[in-house]
């Protein structure tokens, strides 16, 4: 019983350095930027040594990007509320639009998380750091909930393809916001931003009707016999 109750403790430990460093980690990123945050700062402020860390995190973009880990959850029970009937990439807009929207006047948890990964990629030059991060490091249950839509294993191509499109149009929509002579981040403007980046994209596949005809060109009359 005492093993057990040991091999709690530790556990518990663990999980509230590991805390410890993606909120230290957040607020360095917020405060200095990104490309100016080490991990040996990250590690000083949250009181473990630059070896703790790596026990932790191989890099400082993986801390950054543990951000991450509860907006995979929130997207996943939202995409799962989605009606059939509708394209994968329209599912993943109405989830997205759910969990931002603003709850009883005050952001949702899911924007807040996200508002401050906007923030650090947007303020960062550093190629390490980017929404596809995010994408490949935490998204699991909703990369199983988007494969069941489409009815193959998680593993299929299919889903990737969908979740590369999909994080694309995300950072596009955005692209530039909290940054000096952009707009601010809130969920108000990114989910605006989202459903225009959609529709655009919507429409890049759907047959475009002609907005002119060609006006038909004179032709002479066909002469079955000499004129008269």
């Amino acid at each position: 019983m005492s093993d057990q109750v040991g091999a709690g403790l530790r556990e518990r430990k663990k999980l509230k350095t590991r805390a410890t460093l993606v909120a230290v980690a957040a607020e360095l990123c917020q405060r200095q930027g990104f490309d100016n945050t080490t991990v040996e700062q990250i590690a000083v402020a949250a009181d473990v040594s630059p070896r703790t860390f790596s026990r932790y995190f191989p890099t400082k973009a993986d801390v950054v990007a543990a951000l991450a880990e509860d907006m995979d959850g929130y997207v996943a029970e939202a995409l799962r509320r989605q009606p059939g009937g509708i394209t994968a990439h329209e599912a993943l807009l109405r989830a997205h639009l759910e969990i931002f929207a603003p709850r009883r006047g005050h952001e949702s948890p899911a924007f807040t998380r996200m508002a401050v990964l906007i923030s650090i990629v947007n303020g960062a030059t550093s190629m390490s750091i980017s929404p596809f991060t995010f994408k490949q490091r935490h998204a699991g249950a909703s990369v199983e909930v988007l494969a069941e839509r489409l009815g193959v294993r998680a593993g299929d191509p299919a889903v990737g393809l969908v979740a590369d499109i999909w994080t694309l149009l995300f950072s596009s929509s955005f692209a530039g916001l909290g940054l000096p002579g952009h707009p601010p981040i809130n969920s108000g403007i990114l989910c605006e931003r989202l459903s225009a980046t959609f529709e655009r994209f919507r429409r890049s596949w759907e047959p475009t009707p002609q907005a002119t005809q060609h006006p038909a060109r004179d032709v002479a009359p066909h002469a079955s016999g000499p004129q008269r």
